[in-house]
């Protein structure tokens, strides 16, 4: 008994370790694709109030990669995600593509979102990084497909828009 018992326990620590490195991003410490495609269900059982979906685009990744090396873009993606965190916290934020990151802000006032936000690309834009956000807040009963391909659609229109000020489009460079 004592011997199959410290193997359970054995196999569980090791259930978890694997689990553990399964949700989590290795270079962020946020949670990764994998949870979020988990998580997604719960996430519009779970809100009901109001949710906010902020879908966010690291702008110069790769011209950072092929400019200075691949350890200056990592260290770019962990201080957006660090600063990420600081302002939404880790429970329900996302890195869910190589410079993509999805953050679901339940029961928060939309002023309040949209606050931090632009404290988060303020504070990035004295590291020189440079952030596209979409945001979509919605009350009542959420739809997170919808919500998300909101929020999606505008971090797409603000890539855009950064991408045409003088200075920042990669096809004249």
């Amino acid at each position: 008994v004592k011997f199959s018992f410290g193997m359970f326990c054995y196999n569980l620590t090791t259930f978890n370790t694997v689990k553990k490195q399964g949700e989590k991003d290795m270079l962020t410490g946020v949670y990764n694709r994998n949870r979020y495609e988990t998580d997604i269900a719960s996430i519009e059982r779970k809100y009901k109030k109001s949710l906010a979906c902020i879908f966010i685009d690291v702008n110069g990744l790769h011209e950072l990669n092929n400019s200075k090396g691949h350890g200056a873009g990592d260290t770019m993606l962990k201080e957006v995600a660090a600063q990420i965190c600081r302002r939404f916290g880790t429970e329900l934020t996302y890195r869910i593509g190589g410079d993509e990151f999805l953050i679901f802000v339940p029961d928060r006032p939309e002023e309040e979102v949209y606050a931090l936000c632009r404290e988060l690309e303020s504070v990035l834009e004295k590291e020189d990084y440079h952030i596209s956000v979409g945001i979509q807040w919605e009350t009542d009963t959420v739809l997170t497909a919808s919500l998300i391909k909101a929020a999606e659609k505008k971090m797409y229109a603000a890539k855009k828009k950064y991408y045409e000020q003088e200075g920042n489009d990669r096809r004249k460079r």
